[in-house]
Order: C-alpha cells, then sequence, then structure tokens
C-alpha cells in the first residue's frame, strides 16, 4: 500500500472524504504521475551510475598515485573535489521534481565525505597530531554537515552529521586514553540523538531513530568486546537493555525501524550470553522454550487487543 493509499483510507474512516472523493483523487495522482515519472527516473538512475563510475575510477587512480602526491597538491585535490560536488547540489536544487532534490542531497553527501577528508589531511599531515586526530575530523565534519543539514533537512544530511559525531566520540575517546570510551560515549550519543528525534529536532524521524539505535547497538557492542574478560559484563547487559528499550519504544511510537533494530540487537546480545557463559545445549535450550513462550504471549497480546478495538469503539 503506497503513502497515498494508506491517506486516503484513514481520511476516509475518518469522515474527511467520501469514497467517490477517494477514488478521484487516487485516479487523479495516477494520472498526473505517470506522465512525467518515466523519463526522470532513467535519467536520475543514469546520473548515479555515472557517478558510480567517476567514483570508482577516482578511486582507483588515488590509491595509486595518492602518497606520492604533495600535501598541497593532495588539499587542493579535497579542496576542488568538495567544491564540485556542493556547487552541484546548489545549482541542481530548486522547483518541484523530488529528483532533483534528492541528486543535490546526494552530492552534497558527497561533498561532506570529501570535507571530512580534507580535514584529515589537515590533521594528520599539516598539524602532524597523532592522538585524537578524530576529533578534529569530527568537529570539522559535524560543523559542515550541520550547516548542510540545516539547509536541507534529508536523510543523507542527517548521516553525514552523525558520521562527524561518530568521529568526534572516536576522538574524544583517544584523547581520553585509549579506545575504552568509545562505545560509552557512542552509546550516550545514540541515546541522545534518539531522544533529539523523539522531541522533533531531528528529521526524518526514521533516519534519527534509526541512527540513535546503531549508536546504542554499536556503543554496547563495543563496550562488550572491551568488557568480555570481566564477570559482569556490563556491555551485554548495556545490550541486552538498549535493545529491549527500542523494542518498547517501537510500540510506544509506532515506528517499526526501532522494532527492527531492538529484535536484531537481542539477537545479537542473547546469542553473545550464550556463547560466553552458557555451556552445552542447557542454556540454548531454556532461552528457545522462554522465547517461544514471549512470542506467543505477544501474539496472544495482539489478538485481544483487535479484539477489544470494536468493543472500545461501540
Amino acid at each position: 500500500m503506497s503513502d497515498l493509499d494508506g491517506m486516503l483510507e484513514r481520511w476516509t474512516a475518518a469522515g474527511l472524504i467520501t469514497e467517490d472523493q477517494a477514488r478521484a483523487i487516487r485516479a487523479t495522482e495516477k494520472r498526473e504521475g505517470h506522465t512525467s515519472r518515466a523519463i526522470p527516473s532513467i535519467a536520475e538512475v543514469i546520473a548515479y551510475v555515472g557517478a558510480i563510475f567517476a567514483l570508482s575510477s577516482v578511486a582507483f587512480i588515488a590509491s595509486r598515485v595518492w602518497e606520492d602526491l604533495a600535501v598541497g597538491a593532495q588539499l587542493g585535490l579535497l579542496a576542488l573535489a568538495t567544491g564540485v560536488f556542493w556547487v552541484g547540489g546548489w545549482w541542481i536544487q530548486g522547483g518541484d521534481s523530488p529528483v532533483r532534490e534528492r541528486l543535490a542531497t546526494v552530492l552534497w553527501f558527497i561533498s561532506a565525505g570529501g570535507f571530512g577528508w580534507f580535514a584529515d589531511v589537515i590533521a594528520t599531515d599539516v598539524w602532524d597530531v597523532d592522538n585524537g586526530y578524530a576529533l578534529i575530523v569530527g568537529v570539522a565534519l559535524s560543523l559542515y554537515a550541520g550547516l548542510l543539514y540545516n539547509y536541507r533537512r534529508s536523510s543523507f544530511q542527517q548521516i553525514a552529521l552523525a558520521g562527524g559525531v561518530g568521529f568526534i566520540c572516536a576522538g574524544l575517546s583517544d584523547v581520553a586514553g585509549g579506545d575504552d570510551w568509545f562505545g560509552l560515549l557512542l552509546w550516550l550519543a545514540g541515546a541522545g540523538w534518539i531522544a533529539l528525534t523523539r522531541a522533533g529536532v531531528l528529521t526524518p524521524r526514521r533516519t534519527g531513530f534509526a541512527l540513535g539505535a546503531v549508536g546504542l547497538l554499536v556503543g554496547s557492542e563495543a563496550i562488550a568486546l572491551n568488557f568480555f574478560e570481566s564477570p559482569d559484563a556490563f556491555g551485554l547487559i548495556l545490550g541486552l537493555a538498549s535493545a529491549a528499550a527500542l523494542l518498547y519504544m517501537s510500540v510506544s511510537l509506532s515506528e517499526m525501524v526501532l522494532l527492527g533494530f531492538g529484535t536484531i540487537g537481542l539477537f545479537v546480545f542473547v546469542l553473545h550470553i550464550i556463547g560466553e557463559y552458557l555451556d552445552g545445549f542447557g542454556g540454548p535450550v531454556a532461552l528457545l522454550i522462554a522465547g517461544i513462550a514471549l512470542l506467543l504471549v505477544a501474539l496472544m497480546a495482539v489478538r485481544l487487543k483487535d479484539r477489544a478495538k470494536p468493543e472500545s469503539v461501540g
């Protein structure tokens, strides 16, 4: 079911429009949409394929000659590439065409990657920073991507901004004395990302919730890898709690993306616990029985909820 069909069904059920009006709206949208979508879609695919070919060739050439280039030449090429992609995104934007908007979003996303690479060369080769250079890259990338995101609140721009925050977490962990803090910082960033998304600060919501969930789960996994020899296994407990929290929020916020990440996280961390602490088949069998029981309870709860809806309406 498309978004249009879903909206029309909700409007019809709420009494805002009639069935005849819904059919007329659907027919009008289909008639107007089919006449203009074919050619732009083909052009968009061609543009993406061309960009992939161009980037692949540039990456191949750079891998052969990049290390032989002077630092100034590297910075010049990166600045040129970043500027070209930024200008291309600015030039192609505008109008009512969603194809142009998507292309502009992708071009600006690539320009953010080029700016981050530019900051990396500055930090490592110009300033010769060894400890915490990721912090410089993260701050620079976050500022640049944040400006782009403030202008165009799209998924790609939000992902670029999240990448900058990830570099900041890595840089702060490096400055603090190693990788031990990276998992916790990333987990905190993920929790903050979900809170800002829920408050409406970060949009699109689905992308924000997905990025926040990745921060929670990857941060917990990083902590678990550092604490694997510890008997309390703080990272594993945090991972299970994070997955459970994602599942709870998926129900309360009606977000399928949180349900998906919560399910994946629960599966991954349960497997970690089985492999680390439960020897033999006793533990897996007990978890299998518990999982089946929880699944049955969940299915029964859904059925009871569906049965209760007509009664409450009546």
